[in-house]
């Protein structure tokens, strides 16, 4: 478990955890919040803590703090010498084990596909694999932007970047509305395209 002292966002199971100070695997100044949609709400302050591995399942060892639990209704308050929090373990139907388990991506994004495709799986998958291609297929605009000769043209390198940035996303965003399996293939390419009939017509042809 890698926790950072100083360092905002950081997960242990369902909380989110900041750690003030940390040395020797002992962490000083801990603040602790975890929620539940809107309907309850936890918040720890503690002075000192431990990460502890038992048997695999870690939990986290507070000395000294104070615990907020909110609901709906109320907000109870408890004042602690020690506390131990556990993730709760996740367990097979056919034994006792604690098992891991990841996510299934390519299932995930099969969604997007067959028979009865998911119309919001497709839109999705086609602006994931726009935005990955952008910069491919924006290869020729880089010398076409960063080549200028400045006695003859201005340098509006980004102005052109800002323009072309936002002409493609608005293109990614038409096709994955309209046609978002076709326009996973297509737009890329035809941008592509009209990036190197650019670069030919304005760089090749004078430098």
């Amino acid at each position: 478990m890698n926790i950072q002292a100083g360092e905002f966002g950081q997960k242990l199971g369902d909380w989110l955890v900041y750690v003030g100070k940390s040395e020797n695997g002992v962490f000083n100044d801990l603040v602790l919040f975890s929620h539940k949609g809107l309907v309850t709400e936890s918040f720890i302050i503690a002075k000192e803590g431990r990460i502890r591995n038992q048997e695999g399942l870690f939990e986290l060892e507070l000395d000294h703090g104070n615990a907020y639990f909110a609901t709906k209704d109320q907000v109870r308050k408890v004042h602690f010498k020690e506390l131990i929090l556990k993730n709760r373990p996740v367990f097979s139907s056919r034994s006792n084990a604690a098992y891991l388990h990841g996510h299934d991506y390519i299932g995930y994004w099969k969604k997007a596909f067959g028979d009865h495709p998911d119309k919001n799986q497709q839109r999705r998958f086609t602006q994931a694999v726009l935005v990955a291609l952008f910069p491919l297929a924006s290869l020729f605009l880089i010398p076409l932007f960063g080549i200028a000769n400045p006695r003859y043209a201005k340098n509006l390198s980004y102005v052109y970047v800002l323009v072309a940035v936002g002409l493609y996303f608005l293109g990614m965003h038409i096709v994955s509305q309209d046609a978002p399996l076709v326009g996973t293939i297509a737009l890329p390419l035809l941008w592509a395209l009209g990036a190197y009939v650019l670069y030919r017509r304005v760089v090749v042809r004078f430098y």
